[in-house]
């Protein structure tokens, strides 16, 4: 019975929790990216010059939000399998799909960033 109360009570309230996160770091990305283009543009920097600082920015910024935006996702799909039916050592493997997949997103951001800041 707790379980179809979670999957129908709190599932969706911790979806909606998940998509507002989401939300949250797209709104950060595309606040920093529109004042920075702007401060960029108007700057008396060579045109050469400015579309490179936006390109290298925009990298950035593009990065900190997949690696920011996995944080609420992933805590979502956790609890979502912490209340799975336990069907042998079904919950387990999940979860252990679910940690390894994080930390190769998370060890694969970060690569990217030092690799594209050495550019």
């Amino acid at each position: 019975m707790s379980l179809l109360l979670w999957w129908s009570i709190e599932f969706p309230a911790r979806t909606l929790s998940c998509l507002l996160d989401g939300w949250r770091c797209q709104q950060q990305y595309w606040r920093s990216s529109l004042f920075h283009g702007a401060r960029v543009c108007l700057s008396p920097a060579p045109l050469p010059d400015k579309l490179a600082r936006l390109a290298r920015r925009g990298c950035a910024d593009g990065i900190a939000l997949c690696y920011d935006g996995c944080q609420p996702r992933f805590a979502w799909l956790e609890h979502a399998c912490l209340n799975l039916p336990q069907c042998g050592c079904a919950r387990e493997e999940w979860q252990n799909c679910l940690h390894r997949s994080r930390q190769a997103l998370q060890q694969g951001l970060l690569q990217l960033g030092r690799e594209w800041s050495r550019l």
